[in-house]
């Protein structure tokens, strides 16, 4: 059929003339399914230069493409462009660019077309498709309150329909909120629609993930009751949720029931069950499932690496998984931050600072921007004792270029982390890099406790900056934390160093009020 369209072009084009619009729409469409939308799009622009006025359905399917590429200004200008070739646009050309914006998560655009044709002043209106599409962008960036602001509008034109319904569902049981996806299902089914596959595969999803297996099963067992036959979705959910309570001989039946049914395991499933026999303990099984997958000819991704790879490192196979991870980047699969700090943490735990720290920088070469957990895992075995300290003398420079990213990084890591940033920073005379992961961790809630403190006043009582040390003690105090000995030593210290003995003589009055002696905090000895 495509040789057909394009002995029908080339003929028009010798020709000079201008083809019959829905005969030219039917081979456009033609170019289109057969993944030549590209030449589609030649044949239309030079035609429409020529002064031809295409076939609506022509113009719509351009603004399809173009978002297909990803393309929107495109499709944008294309749309406003229809009018001056003679082809007015409809509700079905604004649609098309609606969706679009979604699937690209441009929530935005999607919400002024939308305000176009709810609220413009020509004949278009927004129709339940437009608002299906809008839902779903909504739904997928988790936007529940905008969700219903749009629902208000729909509900003045139109009435939801099951493709509405199952968006809505889908998004509270992403959310974690199974009540209201279940308040969903009951206002679905009191308007007369029966759920679809959609949202049964949902629901089984959201209370497998909450861990209510009983519940996952029970609409298992409805689905099949009213004639839906479960997919790889429902299954994938199902096997994952046993696997992940442990419960890996229901987990089984489950994959058993899948080929019963004709429904062939992808990599999510394989994933789950080797996950969950790793995590049992069941090493020969899940090595099983590896080969049974390779058996069948599924191509591990990354997730399935990644599962092997922790199963065995967390069995003290290190070696092991090395190989595998050789075996990955022969296969061409990239590992994620997830294997780099997996492998990390098999490392230190082996005592290995070298190799863990030769994994970080292979990381780094890669060009993979490292995430809080391969972070935090790094930062959380070299601050175990005697990693900072002398085992790392001959690591200094990989270490500086560790804790550099951390105080670059974009991601908030948790209080152990930054505050181990902070100490390492302050030791260094980096006092504006300290405060600003201080400041960091309060905007995202992250409250610095006594080391956090401890660490920010030795490294200005370190740089005689007495004045500024005093008021973040202060303010320290101000929070309810108490100080302890070591804290009143640096100030000690620092006042010392200035011979400012009047600053002392007040510490040491306070530090009684507390319980506390100076000349055990300068001398060791107690008075």
């Amino acid at each position: 059929m495509i040789k057909e369209a394009l002995d029908f072009f080339a003929h028009l084009r010798r020709t000079s003339q201008f083809p019959n619009p829905y005969t030219f729409n039917k081979c456009l469409h033609h170019l289109i399914r057969s993944n030549c939308a590209d030449l589609s799009l030649k044949f239309l622009f030079c035609f429409i230069s020529k002064g031809y006025t295409p076939h609506l359905s022509s113009c719509n399917s351009i603004i399809s493409f173009f978002c297909k590429l990803g393309n929107l200004n495109s499709a944008h200008n294309f749309l406003y462009s229809m009018p001056s070739f003679g082809c007015s646009p409809d509700i079905i050309s604004y649609n098309s660019l609606i969706d679009g914006c979604c699937q690209l998560g441009d929530i935005r655009g999607a919400c002024w077309m939308m305000k176009r044709v709810c609220f413009g002043r020509g004949e278009i209106r927004a129709d339940l498709v437009s608002f299906n599409a809008t839902f779903n962008g909504f739904c997928k960036c988790g936007m529940e309150k905008e969700a219903f602001v749009y629902m208000g509008l729909m509900w003045k034109s139109c009435i939801p329909n099951v493709i509405t319904y199952s968006t809505f569902i889908n998004m509270f049981c992403k959310l974690g909120n199974l009540d209201m996806a279940f308040k969903m299902l009951g206002d679905m089914r009191r308007d007369g629609i029966l759920p679809n596959l959609v949202v049964f595969s949902s629901l089984i999803d959201g209370c497998c993930k909450a861990g209510n297996l009983e519940v996952a099963f029970n609409l298992y067992e409805e689905m099949i009751k009213c004639s839906l036959s479960p997919n790889v979705i429902t299954y994938s959910a199902l096997v994952d949720g046993f696997c992940k309570e442990g419960m890996l001989d229901s987990a089984e039946l489950m994959f058993l029931k899948m080929l019963e049914d004709g429904i062939r395991p992808n990599s999510v499933v394989y994933t789950s069950m080797i996950d969950g026999h790793f995590k049992k303990g069941d090493l020969d099984k899940a090595v099983k499932y590896v080969a049974r997958m390779h058996n069948e000819g599924i191509r591990l991704d990354v997730a399935t690496y990644g599962a092997v790879i922790a199963g065995l490192c967390n069995r003290d196979r290190l070696n092991w998984a090395i190989e595998v991870k050789e075996e990955m980047a022969s296969s061409g699969v990239a590992p994620d931050n997830m294997i780099f700090s997996t492998l990390i943490k098999a490392y230190l735990k082996s005592g290995n600072l070298k190799a863990a720290l030769d994994v970080y920088k292979e990381l780094s070469t890669r060009g993979i921007e490292p995430d809080a957990l391969t972070l935090s895992t790094l930062i959380d075995g070299l601050c175990r004792p005697g990693y900072l300290r002398e085992e790392s003398e001959h690591f200094i420079k990989e270490i500086e270029m560790v804790f550099g990213d951390v105080s670059k990084s974009r991601f908030i890591l948790d209080k152990y982390v930054c505050t181990s940033l902070i100490a390492w920073l302050c030791k260094g005379g980096n006092l504006v890099e300290a405060f600003r992961v201080k400041n960091k961790m309060i905007q995202e809630r992250i409250f610095p406790d006594l080391l956090t403190y401890s660490s920010l006043i030795f490294g200005l009582a370190d740089k005689g900056l007495m004045i500024e040390a005093k008021q973040l003690f202060d303010d320290m105090l101000k929070g309810g934390i108490t100080p302890d000995y070591m804290l009143y030593e640096f100030l000690v210290r620092g006042y010392l160093k200035q011979d400012d003995m009047a600053a002392i003589t007040r510490l040491n009055d306070e530090m009684k009020n507390r319980g506390l002696f100076m000349r055990e905090i300068v001398t060791g000895e107690k008075s």
